[in-house]
């Protein structure tokens, strides 16, 4: 049990021996996952760790009596909030050291447990590989979902099984020192797949390239204002000049916004699949193969194809006869998307390629394809 009076009080008035550590001074290097990239070192100040943690205290209304079951590493910006928002309010960690989720479940009423939080991955396995939606969680509170995008179907599959438990969709950056935005529990079924808004202290646009404020239904690229915004990336001036601009932290990530001022994200810079002479978007494509049943996990990518420019790759993770949901995917996404949008090739994996922060691995799964004669692991 960790307890908060155990330590000095953290505060921006307290006269604790932490207030007269320089707030600019930075406290923490955290690594990016790599997931669309080359791992790079997020410079943490004093002061971006008790802002994104004071936010983050304001809307899960945590207390000294909350509990958290934690999975994820305390080295991923994620599995830290957690570390620092429950030390903040003298509430407990549940560490857990299963190998398998379902130890973790187990341990939640075990344990008394209030919070749960994963990544699109962790909710993935615990619906397609454990008892998680036929169990019960009586001192189970609510969940949180950051880490990527979560296919709305599996969330609104989860939220409809526990309609007594709050499931948080949250949105963040490692740069961000965790989190940028969440959307309201009650909004899951009105807005599906937001991402919501900023989350308080924290300002978000999504900006077009003249860099003015997009009109609802147009792209455009999420910038980030606040106190949680990191100092730089260690020993790159260069890349830190590259995505912070006056103050603004650009995401890329691509979004739209609706008429009330709801994100949604469509994609990532880079991310898009130029095929056939047209943009396409691996989430929406994604988002349609999860639909499927025996779909654990989906992963769209683009390969070279010498007449589309890119041809359409799908990656399922699943554990179901590869034939008969090769024909369901097809059948599906032929009912569903263009014909520019539908997968080339799809390809079936009985487990994905993860990185260090549980997130899928795409370079990994790009290269096992690439390397595969008819994909079979």
């Amino acid at each position: 049990r960790v307890i908060s009076s155990e330590l000095p009080v953290i505060s921006d008035g307290g006269q604790s021996y932490l207030s007269r550590i320089p707030k600019d001074q930075c406290a923490a290097i955290i690594f990016t996952s790599g997931t669309t990239g080359i791992k790079k070192g997020v410079m943490l100040t004093h002061n971006n760790l008790i802002a994104n943690t004071s936010s983050i205290l304001q809307y899960l209304n945590l207390s000294s009596d909350d509990r958290m079951m934690v999975v994820l590493p305390f080295f991923y910006c994620y599995g830290a909030s957690l570390l620092h928002t429950h030390i903040r309010v003298g509430a407990s960690l549940v560490l857990d050291n299963s190998p398998f989720l379902g130890g973790a479940l187990n341990g939640i009423n075990d344990l008394q447990c209030t919070g749960f939080a994963g990544v699109p991955s962790t909710f993935l396995i615990m619906v397609h590989k454990t008892p998680f939606l036929s169990m019960d969680f009586p001192s189970l509170r609510y969940f949180t979902q950051a880490g990527g995008h979560l296919a709305c179907s599996v969330i609104h599959e989860i939220a409809r099984t526990f309609p007594e438990k709050k499931f948080f969709v949250m949105y963040g950056a490692t740069e961000a020192t965790a989190r940028l935005s969440y959307l309201p529990p009650e909004l899951l079924f009105e807005k599906p797949d937001s991402i919501g808004k900023g989350i308080p202290g924290v300002t978000l646009e999504v900006r077009g390239e003249d860099g003015k404020i997009v009109n609802p239904g147009e792209v455009g690229e999420i910038a980030a204002s606040g106190e949680n915004i990191m100092a730089g990336y260690l020993g790159e001036p260069e890349e830190t000049a590259r995505v912070i601009k006056d103050g603004w932290y650009y995401t890329g990530d691509l979004a739209t916004v609706d008429n009330e001022g709801f994100i949604y994200i469509v994609g990532r810079k880079g991310t898009f699949i130029k095929s056939a002479g047209f943009r396409v978007s691996p989430q929406e494509i994604e988002d349609v193969i999860m639909q499927v049943d025996n779909v654990g996990t989906c992963v769209v990518f683009g390969t070279s194809h010498p007449i589309l420019g890119e041809a359409i790759i799908a990656c399922i993770q699943s554990d179901y006869n590869e034939k008969r949901l090769i024909s369901s995917v097809k059948k599906h996404c032929t009912g569903r998307l263009p014909s520019h949008k539908q997968p080339t090739d799809i390809f079936v994996l009985r487990n994905l390629p993860l990185n260090s922060s549980g997130k899928p691995d795409r370079d990994a799964i790009k290269r096992l394809y690439l390397s595969h004669d008819r994909r079979t692991d």
